[in-house]
């Protein structure tokens, strides 16, 4: 699943921002640098596959889905980059923002469950199986917002009110 490489970019390149400042002992801090490298590196990455994807060759990303080419993809890789810019505009806007980009992420996974729980009705009908990546697509998508979650509550201010 390419989604776990992009997530892993995130995680080293937060552990090479770690390395350079000396590994701070503070564990709000580590989880500021590690979440804030899933809202710009692995986000940002994202939305530009799915602009270049979607928006660039729509046609060979919907064949390779076995669905059918449509003006909405460009409409999902430009969500796709919104996301994206959510993500990196975090480097600058901390605190309440972030909170901002949590929504906007649990609303892009909720497309993502949707989409996949609607891949696994459609093939369990056609063929009688589960589907197998679908579902692990789901399980991973959930823990992987349930993650972030807890590391958001870890770092003082992002869930303040004001």
């Amino acid at each position: 699943m390419w989604i776990l490489a992009i997530i892993g970019i995130g995680v080293v390149t937060a552990v090479v921002q770690l390395a350079i400042q000396g590994f701070s002992a503070d564990s709000a801090e580590t989880m500021k640098v590690f979440l804030l490298h899933q809202f710009a590196v692995s986000h940002g990455i994202i939305a530009v596959g799915g602009f270049i994807m979607n928006v660039l060759y729509p046609k060979k990303t919907a064949d390779q889905l076995g669905w059918a080419t449509s003006p909405f993809q460009v409409k999902y890789g430009f969500a796709q980059v919104g996301l994206g810019v959510m993500g990196v505009l975090s480097i600058w806007f901390q605190g309440n923002f972030w909170v901002g980009t949590l929504v906007t992420l649990y609303i892009y996974g909720l497309s993502g469950l949707w989409t996949h729980t609607q891949e696994i009705m459609r093939k369990r009908k056609e063929d009688g199986k589960t589907d197998w990546v679908e579902t692990s697509n789901i399980v991973l998508d959930v823990v992987y917002h349930l993650v972030l979650t807890w590391m958001s509550l870890q770092i003082p201010g992002i869930w303040a009110l004001q």
